[in-house]
């Protein structure tokens, strides 16, 4: 998997299926009518990727391009398919914990539970 220019191991998206690409309005008029309006999503599909595991190493670089990029870049998962993303910052673009409290962690060192959080641009 490929997040701009760091190659990462492949991650699952959790929340693939759980977006609609439909958005709906829906109000009474003053006759009691039900107006509903319907329109296409022309962007900010989450995209959540969780991992069990990634070395310290490689949460920090992804913290890093995190920090340095506000605004967009590409993304391409295991299967090839390619988005084009920014960080989503409302939720928070990068959480993880250690998986040992290490008085001294170095970079082999593993952080567990791992989200990458982007929306599309």
């Amino acid at each position: 998997m490929i997040i701009d220019t760091l190659t990462v191991p492949d991650m699952p998206w959790i929340n693939e299926y759980s977006w609609s690409s439909r958005t709906a309005n829906a109000q009474y008029a003053s006759s009691g009518a039900l107006i509903v309006e319907v329109a296409q999503r022309q962007a900010g599909r989450p995209i959540v990727l969780q991992d069990d595991m990634l070395t310290r190493a490689t949460v920090n670089a992804l913290v890093a391009h995190a920090e340095a990029t506000p605004g967009e870049f590409d993304i391409t998962l295991g299967d090839g398919r390619s988005f084009t993303v920014m960080w989503d910052f409302n939720a928070g673009p990068i959480s993880a914990e250690p998986l040992q409290n290490e008085t001294d962690p170095d970079n082999t060192s593993l952080l567990m539970g791992v989200t990458l959080r982007f929306m599309t641009i």
